[in-house]
């Protein structure tokens, strides 16, 4: 089959994971990319077979995605282990958890159920008919694009009790998120820090947690229940929990211990007042960190913790607002990556199919990053009107991508040497309006 050339450097990160697949699977691995990157009105399997001359029958492309003998699990530590080589990280790993939505219609499609949507607004529905998949993306700032980064690495579709089929076993999402967390462990054997939405702070992940050594930051209810140091006893069975704190939402309204930082978050400039508060609470069972935070004098204040009782109230609230990253990234893999494209039915094809659109999204995340890092980069168009631009967005990576895509399928078919220097730049000039 003929194969579309991608950029130079984005065909050797493709090569690295070839190992993996069998020689037809690779080719096929590549068309699944394209369709993801390139797919265009939609991001289907039939887009990106439409963008190749295909020696094969076209239903090959589809059997892989369901059938076909390849490890989601090795394809994930790859890139993984990828992304730690190419950017050089070795000291600490930061991660994010959360899970997204996404709609389905047919009635036989594998693991369809009804969830409910915590952050639906007011006009919106509370309930959503499709699928929930829980993602853990890891959390890198790049000084280049002065903004935090989340490569989605793992993700694991939820299945509720009634969906889950007889001869399999049900898990819930916190057993879920522990068993990526195992899988991450596995594949790295360094400190790792895991930052997630306030409905991930149970009993079961943060015990896992501090039992693996892992620091976990989160939300905590305004009215948790939390408790002093039990008192020394000479006799008798010790205590667990001294005396009982007043609820948060009490104590944030005394308006002493409270200390000023000044932070950036959120890309801006920040004034932040923080009480600490160390006491027992008993989903995780032992001392945690709380934090009463106030930010930027709104008397709105928000409550979070940390397993980590040494790490520093700044890198806490750094955390906290790194983690919004994988927010954005939801909405980017819905808007721009076709996260809500795919239409598979089968089991195995649709617990493969978005793991395939995160790695190919981690994929052209590190190509980016990779071009910052050279002397004279190309990353995007700038435009007159925003020239002041600092980093680019998943849009502009996608048209960086087919821009440079264009150029090395056309002038590798043109011999170069019978084109001018003026003319070489306004074919691909052209060739970067037509992607």
């Amino acid at each position: 089959m003929d194969i579309i050339k991608f950029p130079e450097n984005f065909s050797k990160l493709i090569f690295e994971l070839s190992p993996i697949f069998t020689r037809p699977s690779f080719n096929h691995f590549k068309v699944v990319l394209s369709a993801i990157l390139f797919g265009s009105p939609k991001k289907t399997l039939t887009s990106g077979i439409r963008l190749f001359d295909l020696k094969c029958h076209f239903s090959n492309i589809h059997r892989f995605v369901g059938r076909y003998q390849w490890d989601l699990t090795q394809l994930t530590s790859s890139i993984l282990l990828m992304i730690v080589k190419h950017l050089h990280l070795s000291k600490e790993f930061l991660f994010a958890l959360d899970d997204t939505l996404v709609p389905k219609y047919g009635p036989k499609i594998f693991g369809r159920a009804k969830h409910r949507d915590h952050a639906a607004k007011a006009y919106q529905p509370n309930f959503v008919m499709g699928h929930k998949w829980l993602v853990l993306g890891l959390l890198h700032y790049s000084k280049t694009f002065s903004k935090w980064i989340c490569f989605p690495m793992l993700s694991r579709l939820f299945v509720p009790k009634k969906a889950t089929p007889e001869n399999e076993e049900y898990f819930k999402p916190l057993a879920i998120a522990v068993s990526m967390l195992k899988e991450i462990k596995s594949i790295v054997n360094t400190k790792l820090t895991l930052v997630a939405d306030g409905l991930y702070g149970k009993k079961d992940l943060i015990r896992y947690c501090i039992q693996g050594n892992i620091s976990f930051i989160s939300r905590i209810r305004s009215d948790a229940a939390l408790y002093e140091t039990p008192p020394a006893y000479n006799f008798g069975r010790p205590r667990k929990y001294g005396k009982r704190l007043p609820i948060l939402r009490q104590l944030s309204a005394d308006e002493n211990d409270f200390q000023e930082y000044h932070l950036k978050l959120y890309g801006e400039e920040r004034s932040v007042r923080v009480k600490k508060i160390v006491a027992i609470w008993k989903p995780a069972g032992q001392l945690i960190q709380v934090l009463i935070t106030d930010f930027d004098n709104s008397k709105n204040f928000s409550y979070f913790f940390s397993t980590d009782l040494k790490m520093p109230v700044k890198k806490i609230l750094s955390i906290v607002a790194a983690r919004w990253s994988i927010e954005t990234l939801f909405c980017d893999l819905k808007t721009h990556l076709g996260m809500e494209d795919w239409q598979c039915r089968i089991q195995n094809a649709v617990v493969r199919s978005i793991p395939l659109t995160c790695a190919a999204t981690s994929l052209l995340m590190l190509w980016s990053l990779m071009e910052a890092q050279q002397k004279e980069p190309e990353f995007w168009d700038v435009q007159p009107w925003y020239s002041n631009k600092s980093s680019p967005s998943i849009l502009d990576m996608i048209h960086q991508l087919k821009a440079r895509s264009l150029s090395t399928n056309i002038f590798s078919v043109l011999r170069q040497k019978g084109i001018t220097a003026e003319k070489y730049r306004q074919i691909e000039f052209i060739l970067r309006q037509a992607a």
